[in-house]
């Protein structure tokens, strides 16, 4: 039984990192999507706010309907 634990611990699998970066990659690009979603609900309702009201600034100024004065 020995023998069989040394050779699991002896294998190459424990000691090579080159898949580390991967996944270290892999875990930042799922916390900024994390983030993303949880932010996206707030942060799309404020941004439909902000162009309302530059929207209606431009009415209100007579500019940015689109249609041309006469």
């Amino acid at each position: 039984m020995m023998l069989l634990w040394n050779s699991i611990l002896n294998l190459k699998v424990w000691s090579d990192s080159r898949g580390q970066d991967v996944m270290e990659y892999a875990l930042a690009a799922g916390f900024v999507a994390g983030v993303v979603v949880a932010l996206s609900p707030s942060l799309g309702s404020s941004i439909v706010n902000i162009f309302t009201k530059v929207a209606l600034d431009l009415q209100a100024t007579g500019g940015g309907t689109g249609s041309p004065t006469t």
